[in-house]
């Protein structure tokens, strides 16, 4: 049995680079880094799953709202946690209510 080969991540990188370039085929970029294209594929999907993580925002919720313009408690994250805290409250008063009758 062959012997695993390791590839270290920049090599990864211009591999799938290379492969999302639209003047080469991914068969030219499997022959010129010598790999199989089951590998080359799943590189790029993985760089596709991941790659939008990059841009995220990765302020706090409250940072981000007021990045939105909202004041503290407004922003529609800040408020429907206030609304899910007031649903709660409204059922144990409901079900209260009716030990009470």
């Amino acid at each position: 049995m062959g012997q695993r080969t390791i590839y270290s991540s920049d090599f990864k990188v211009k591999a799938v680079m290379e492969s999302f370039q639209k003047d080469t085929t991914i068969e030219a970029v499997k022959n010129r880094y010598a790999i199989r294209g089951a590998i080359l594929h799943r590189w790029r999907n993985e760089f596709k799953e991941k790659v939008t993580g990059i841009f995220e925002d990765k302020r706090s919720p409250a940072a981000r709202a007021r990045a939105q313009g909202y004041e503290p408690g407004e922003s529609p994250d800040d408020l429907k946690k206030i609304i899910g805290e007031l649903t709660i409250q409204n059922e144990i008063l409901k079900k209260a209510q009716k030990l009470l009758s």
